[in-house]
């Protein structure tokens, strides 16, 4: 049986990235699985809840509780999507943008940390990580049950 280690190793890379993120952001009081949203944010605002669903490929139910919960942070807030009437939009707030500030400044630290122990150049990994999520993204796809008319 040929080696089928991709999603362990992912799995194991995870862990880690998750354990480095939550170190840097515990002084900071902002959980881990809330900062890639908040940065969704910040990069794509004004965006609605269901771009950054695909953005980020986490399913909408779980992004409507994390919303809730940026929103009862004061970190981010919904205004009115005037192209769609069913939607909302999501914009940092003056508190949110300080945080996601303040979460950068203490992963920088650990990126370059991680970066100096790296054997190849940055962008070379950032390149596989991007080959591999479009690989999982499509293969996801592919899994999808088909839905027949």
């Amino acid at each position: 049986m040929p080696n089928r280690q991709l999603f362990l190793k992912a799995a194991i890379t995870s862990e880690y990235v998750g354990q480095i993120v939550e170190r840097q952001l515990e002084p900071i009081g902002l959980p881990a699985y809330l900062l890639a949203l908040l940065t969704h944010v910040r990069d794509h605002a004004p965006v609605s809840p269901s771009r950054v669903s695909e953005a980020s490929g986490v399913p909408m139910t779980t992004l409507r509780d994390n919303i809730q919960r940026l929103v009862d942070r004061r970190l981010v807030r919904r205004m009115e999507n005037r192209e769609d009437g069913r939607s909302y939009l999501l914009v940092l707030t003056a508190h949110g943008k300080t945080v996601v500030e303040e979460a950068g400044e203490a992963l920088l630290e650990a990126y370059l940390a991680v970066e100096q122990r790296l054997p190849r150049p940055l962008a070379d990994y950032e390149r596989v990580f991007d080959e591999v999520t479009d690989a999982l993204r499509q293969a996801l796809g592919a899994a999808a049950p088909q839905v027949s008319a």
